[in-house]
């Protein structure tokens, strides 16, 4: 294994010596002077393997993590990046760190050559680009990225969501096209517990609430105790997806405007709701407080029957570990309730983002950007999404029918991993800049969570804010007073919830987020969302 591209303390405070210096000197091409992608004229032939005639190596540093069986991996460590290496004549070093290191690398302006982030998380890619920390990439992507133009022109809106509040591009993304790989997660319930008290699936608030009720008070796990409380949490998560009965989130778009849920009326209404199910007993005093193995001790000693979360993570992570423990245990995906109109709405970003806030972006420091672009471009090939999906053929998938395949050394791993593990050492189905795989979902998922995430995604997300870009002063709006918003909401909320806060305060909650700049954070979303609505015509 090769030495990898070190980031250590010393070095990063030898970086830092460096900050004073011209910024503009790195650039190799101005963010400014870039025309924007125009994908008519983009070029559409394939780049031939190997993408270099010529010794390349390039430096990435990234926050993303792989961890197997509580082991610490690089991406140089996994089988797709040494196949890569191979067949593209690239020597590409990994770094991963913390994102602490990152912050200091910026501050120093001595970058890698590409960087692999979150970048919402660090201000957004456009103030880096203000910053000529990473340039624009459309001329590049026009000129050496086939096949993420390809990509973009059968399906428009990876273009709209990729692009910055400049009309420019400066990522490689993590895609995902696919309806159900967007659609992963939602309320479950245990359908043996229904059956047992002779219920129907709910369908409507009052149905759920029944539910709820018959839940608490009819035994359902048999045990001759009133122990049940129907609805788990793990550290509130899900809690605030009820108010999806309602149509809203809180930011949603409604004939073409984003409004705040916050301010809504309907979310009195979800409160005072949500008040009611938690001083009936029908909500688990500990919502709040639950981690995740609280959560899963509760589950098997069987005192809830609903809660939220991913089909992988939790309805397929509890379906297992409940078969020693209850037979009769039947975890299924529960429809979304319905609103008062009748119509079942989902509010959720993911459900419409076909690109997330995940991308390479190639850094001002980097000298080979045309062999860069190649490289992160192959990963949108058919044989790049084979390999960064599936692996190795015959190692740890084979071809069958035409399909990537995935064999027994990760479905049923000799060394016990679970199957995301044992794939994590071979390929990066998830999380990385590539288009995400349907025959990874349809091969991942058990025929339950398949039918779970059928039942999720029969709703109306018309209200959903797709993946939307801002400007330097309105991402501060977006990130920086959104989160002192959020903190005080979250803590205000579940006090009305639990009764510490009278919901005769309500008013004074809603205007105090309103003085805390709510309206300049709806603002700001409007701008993108107007941007965004623009760009489609």
């Amino acid at each position: 294994m090769r030495r990898n591209f070190k980031v250590t303390c010393g070095f990063l405070a030898a970086l830092l010596l460096l900050a004073g210096c011209g910024k503009g000197a790195q650039d190799n091409i101005g963010n400014e002077e870039q025309k924007k992608l125009d994908l008519a004229a983009a070029n559409t032939r394939q780049f031939e393997m190997p993408l270099t005639d010529k010794p390349v190596k390039l430096s990435v540093v990234t926050n993303s993590s792989v961890n197997v069986a509580g082991k610490s991996y690089t991406y140089n460590e996994v089988k797709a990046f040494q196949e890569m290496e191979r067949r593209s004549g690239i020597e590409v070093e990994f770094q991963h760190v913390q994102n602490e290191k990152i912050n200091l690398l910026f501050a120093s302006n001595a970058l890698p050559d590409l960087l692999l982030l979150n970048w919402s998380g660090f201000g957004g890619a456009l103030k880096h680009a203000n910053d000529r920390q990473i340039i624009a990439l459309d001329s590049y992507i026009e000129k050496y990225a086939p096949n993420l133009v390809n990509i973009m022109k059968e399906d428009n809106k990876i273009y709209l969501q990729l692009a910055e509040a400049d009309g420019r591009i400066y990522n490689f993304p993590f895609i995902r096209g696919e309806e159900e790989l967007r659609v992963f997660q939602g309320f479950m319930i245990r359908q043996d517990w229904l059956d047992k008290l002779g219920l129907e699936m709910p369908t409507t608030r009052d149905e759920f609430y029944n539910v709820l009720k018959a839940f608490r008070n009819g035994d359902p796990n048999g045990n001759g105790e009133a122990d049940e409380t129907p609805y788990l949490a793990e550290k509130s998560y899900g809690i605030d997806r009820m108010y999806n009965f309602w149509g809203k989130d809180v930011f949603y778009v409604d004939n073409g405007t984003v409004k705040c849920g916050w301010t809504e009326p309907e979310y009195k209404e979800y409160i005072e709701w949500m008040n009611k199910l938690y001083s009936e007993g029908l909500i688990d005093p500990d919502y709040m407080i639950n981690d995740r193995n609280q959560f899963d001790q509760k589950v098997a000693r069987g005192l809830g029957g609903v809660w939220y979360g991913p089909a992988g993570g939790c309805l397929g992570r509890l379906t297992t570990l409940m078969e020693p423990v209850d037979p009769e245990f039947d975890l299924v995906g529960m429809p979304w309730i319905k609103a008062a109109d009748g119509n079942k709405y989902v509010v959720n970003s993911e459900f419409v983002a076909e690109v997330t806030g995940m991308g390479y972006a190639v850094s001002s420091s980097c000298k080979n950007i045309e062999e860069a672009v190649k490289w992160m471009d192959y990963a949108y090939s058919d044989e790049g999404q084979i390999l960064f999906n599936f692996g190795i053929e015959g190692e740890s998938y084979t071809m069958e029918n035409g399909v990537p395949t995935y064999t027994d050394l990760i479905v049923n791993n000799p060394d016990g991993l679970a199957m995301n593990e044992a794939t994590a050492l071979y390929a990066v189905p998830f999380g990385y800049p590539m288009s995400q795989s349907i025959d990874y979902f349809n091969q991942s998922m058990s025929a339950r969570q398949k039918a779970a995430i059928a039942v999720w995604k029969d709703v109306d997300v018309s209200g959903s804010i797709p993946t939307l870009k801002y400007t330097v002063d309105e991402y501060d709006d977006v990130m920086k007073k959104f989160n002192e918003i959020k903190s005080y909401n979250d803590e205000m909320v579940n006090k009305f919830i639990v009764g510490k806060e009278p919901i005769s305060n309500y008013d004074k909650y809603v205007q105090t987020i309103k003085s805390m700049g709510i309206d300049s954070v709806v603002e700001a979303y409007r701008k993108a969302y107007d941007r965004y609505v623009n760009l489609t015509k």
